[in-house]
């Protein structure tokens, strides 16, 4: 009972009940398809599991063919006729047979009530108070359609003499998931999902669509085999039913709120339909109390839009086509639409100016007033993408999907809605987006070149999430070239985006650099500031690839700036990733955490970068262990792997080292080959196979694959991390001089980019081997307070502030007990001090920390063996 675990919790109470020897009674209503039936049968079976006996009956469709006729059936019971059988007689009878099924708990379950004749209510009424002596419970149901009948009176009747009342409610989005998926077996495709939503949570509109689907063959259809025009039969023979039963005028205006689409203005109805809202209202009244249409504020809608998507398919062409027409040349008279071209021309500058809130607001103010259904179109295809841009990506599915199922006629609409769908589709990883993307290539599909860029940019991002990193390259490429072919629009960014995005990920950064130059030469250009945010964040990951930190900073900042004043999530968690990053290299980690605390939202790739980067400063506090916990979450079965790696080819080092540290020799082989296998899939790409080779000669101690990554990879920190594991290397072999050289020219690239924390590692292993390296800078310092400190001074200062101990200190900075302690007694003289106390109150009132700094030991790292750079045994520590 996906979703009505609430209501199934009151029906085992009531099972409680009769087995405790008591009786009670359980109302349970609905509007249709919400469920009633369904849950009566359930509870129907489950009875006779407890030790309860069942009496089952239900009115049929047509009614009682003669009055108490479902309870004569239900409780085995001859029907007599004639005088015989008279009202006495037969509540007689009626009582009889339930006393005689009682000897026992026994539950009366009875359906559809609302059906039933006003004498077979009242009878039910009767029955229900002559045996309150009798462990008999109650288990009713009827329609809230109907809620002004009599078996509305029978429920208001017993709800005051003690019965307990259930409605059943839409179900929740994700009780509607679930059952989407018990259904199919798998998550259901966009289309399909955004048809769901139509559903509005009612179980039998999602079952009958889903059966449909299944029965029909058509659930692995592409997406654009899927036409709203050819929904499944027995959806389509549901919603007839329901239709049905209204009259003539009811089932006009259902029909014609389907084809305009709602919410449509009462007067603007009653126009249509030539009569006046007045003479309308008792059509409105049987519509909605039939629970087919709303009155909201703006007009009338349909309770489920899956019900208006399917009666707006009956309609006859000409006849929805005559609607159509008419409503628009009804609407051009009016004032509102006068000033539609005006109002979408700001929207659409807000838009483009990155005001995107205010985008958002004036759309739905303009979907309020009276609007024809073309501009209905232009606005809901606005919001769309608003929602796309602002990290919704279901939502613009949703909104996408509206605007696709309008009358094929307007073409550039369609098309704007096909590339906002296509984008969303790919940033959620989407496994319907190829197909959707290979049947625009096609060109079967007779789309304009706009929808070909998405489609090749959409397809780009497939290759690179599935490997193949030169096809990825190839096709956004081509998507590039293809845009610059007409003149620059707000989708051309998205192809500009992501191609240097990927140029980023293989390191060819000059080329990367010179498209977010055009792109943002092209914004500033054409006023299109909604892409701002997006391009800093980029190019502060260029600045951080490159090494230059300072840089990658300043981006970064303005990134989110940017991303705040836009409401662009997205590119906020892009730019706090790299400053985490920025600040890990630096040695910063209680900046790196703090970034890394908050969950990412938005798109797969954005979480699987979180992810990473959160499992990398979990290494650099906590050790290897901790981090292969985070690791294994991240990758699962090693499913996602390659995608990772594509995105970030470097890291396939850290991950083996971080691997061997645990003691899993297993999961750092499974890593070596996929960075191997992603190398030969890309060969024009000398990055991935100098990342694998650094890889490999982590794993088997290879000093070749060691020197040639450290001479090939085309990453300045990777090549120094390459340079420090083959200094290591040397070492265990007993090349000494070789060995120092290795790790000089590694300490000499962590020195120049600021990478704080590396080079401290670095100047360690040199210590061990009894070569020592300054580390302080000669600069002008105050004789006294804070900006008195030494760096080292500073950092240690920090971490005791955040209530770490020497030896812990000691640990983090690769520094001994006593040194910390010597830095320690400076930073007490300096600052004129006596404890750790007087120094985190010193610090918090200078801001140098945040007021809840938390002295937790889960803050604090453990005991444990660094693994950040190089490749020494997780037993051996160097001096």
């Amino acid at each position: 009972m996906r979703g009505r675990e609430r209501e199934w919790s009151q029906v085992e109470g009531l099972f409680r009940t009769l087995l405790e020897g008591g009786t009670g009674t359980l109302l349970v209503d609905g509007e249709p398809g919400a469920g009633k039936s369904r849950l009566l049968d359930e509870a129907a079976d489950a009875a006779p599991h407890h030790g309860i006996g069942v009496i089952r009956g239900s009115v049929e469709e047509l009614g009682e063919l003669v009055s108490c006729g479902f309870l004569l059936e239900a409780l085995d019971l001859p029907f007599e006729g004639g005088p015989a059988d008279s009202p006495a007689h037969l509540l007689d009878r009626l009582t009889k047979g339930f006393e005689e099924r009682a000897g026992a708990p026994v539950l009366a379950v009875f359906d559809d009530l609302h059906r039933a004749e006003p004498a077979t209510l009242k009878t039910v009424r009767v029955l229900h108070d002559r045996l309150t002596t009798w462990p008999v419970g109650w288990l009713l149901s009827g329609s809230t359609a109907e809620n002004d009948g009599q078996a509305a009176c029978l429920f208001g009747l017993l709800k005051r003499n003690g019965a307990a009342r259930v409605t059943l409610a839409p179900l929740a989005p994700e009780a509607v998931a679930d059952l989407a998926a018990d259904m199919l077996g798998r998550p259901p495709d966009p289309t399909t999902r955004a048809l769901l939503a139509e559903a509005g949570g009612n179980p039998l509109l999602i079952t009958e669509l889903l059966a449909g689907l299944r029965d029909e063959g058509r659930l692995d259809a592409s997406c654009g085999a899927m036409s709203r025009a050819h929904l499944p039969a027995r959806l389509r023979t549901v919603v007839r039913r329901w239709t049905d039963a209204l009259g003539g005028e009811a089932r006009s205006l259902v029909e014609t709120v389907a084809v305009l689409g709602g919410p449509l203005p009462i007067a603007q109805t009653a126009s249509l339909l030539g009569t006046t809202p007045a003479a309308l209202l008792s059509a409105i009244e049987e519509a909605t109390a039939a629970g087919i249409l709303d009155v909201t504020g703006r007009g009338l809608a349909f309770r489920y839009g899956l019900v208006g998507t399917v009666t707006a398919t009956w309609v006859p062409p000409p006849v929805r086509d005559a609607l159509l027409s008419q409503a628009d040349a009804l609407t051009h008279l009016e004032p509102a639409d006068a000033r539609f071209t005006a109002s979408a021309a700001a929207v659409h500058a807000a838009v483009t100016g990155g005001r995107l809130e205010e985008a958002e607001s004036m759309v739905q103010e303009r979907l309020a007033d009276n609007c024809s259904a073309q501009n209905v179109a232009e606005l809901r295809c606005l919001l769309s993408d608003i929602m796309y841009r602002t990290g919704r990506g279901d939502e613009a599915i949703h909104e996408a999907d509206s605007v696709l199922a309008l009358p094929a006629r307007w073409h550039h609409v369609r098309d704007r809605a096909v590339v906002v769908r296509l984008y969303a589709m790919t940033r959620l990883h989407d496994d319907y987006v190829r197909a959707c993307a290979d049947e625009i290539i096609d060109g079967e599909s007779g789309h304009g070149p706009t929808v070909t860029v998405a489609a090749l940019t959409a397809l780009a991002t497939i290759e690179r999430d599935e490997g193949r990193l030169s096809n990825a390259v190839a096709l956004a490429e081509d998507a590039w070239r293809l845009a610059s072919e007409d003149r620059p629009d707000e989708r051309r960014y998205e192809a500009c985006l992501t191609i240097a995005a990927m140029l980023i990920d293989v390191r060819r950064l000059d080329e990367a650099r010179a498209m977010l130059q055009q792109a943002r030469t092209d914004m500033l250009a054409h006023d299109h500031l909604a892409w701002a945010a997006d391009v800093a964040a980029l190019e502060a990951r260029a600045e951080f690839a490159a090494g230059r930190f300072d840089g990658a900073i300043t981006e970064g900042r303005r990134a989110l700036s940017l991303a705040a004043v836009h409401n662009m999530p997205l590119a906020a968690e892009v730019a706090s990733g790299l400053l985490a990053a920025v600040a890990l290299r630096r040695g910063e980690l209680r900046e790196a955490a703090r970034r890394v605390a908050a969950p990412a939202e938005g798109s797969s790739e954005a979480r699987a970068r979180h992810a990473l980067l959160a499992a990398q400063v979990t290494e650099a506090r906590d050790g290897p262990r901790r981090a292969m916990t985070l690791l294994t979450d991240l990758s699962g079965p090693l499913q996602q792997l390659s995608s990772l790696l594509a995105m970030e080819p470097t890291v396939s080092a850290w991950m083996v080292r971080v691997a061997m540290g645990a003691g899993d020799r297993s999961t750092a082989e499974s890593i070596v080959t996929m960075a191997e296998s992603l190398s030969h899939a890309s060969l024009g790409l000398p990055m991935l196979s100098a990342s694998a080779a650094h890889a490999r000669g982590l794993l088997d101690g290879d000093r070749e694959a060691l020197t040639l990554a450290a001479e090939q990879i085309e990453d300045i920190w990777a090549q120094a991390s390459a340079e420090e594991d083959l200094g290591v290397l040397l070492k265990a072999v007993g090349e000494q001089q070789e060995a120092v050289t290795r790790l000089d020219r590694a300490l000499a690239i962590h020195h120049d980019i600021g990478s704080t924390r590396d080079a401290a590692r670095i100047r360690r292993r040199l210590r061990g081997m009894g070569v020592r390296r300054r580390h302080w800078h000669s600069a002008p310092r105050s004789v006294s307070g804070w900006d008195s400190l030494t760096e080292t001074e500073a950092a240690v200062a920090l971490l005791a502030v955040d209530g770490w101990t020497n030896r812990q200190i000691a640990e983090q900075m690769f520094l001994s007990v006593h040194t910390v302690a010597f830095h320690l007694r400076h930073v007490y003289r300096k600052l004129n001090l006596g404890s750790r106390v007087e120094l985190t109150r010193l610090a918090v009132a200078q801001e140098r920390v945040g007021p809840d700094r938390s002295h937790d030991a889960r803050e604090k790292p453990s005991h444990r063996n660094y693994t950040s750079g190089g490749c020494d045994r997780p037993a051996r520590r160097q001096g």
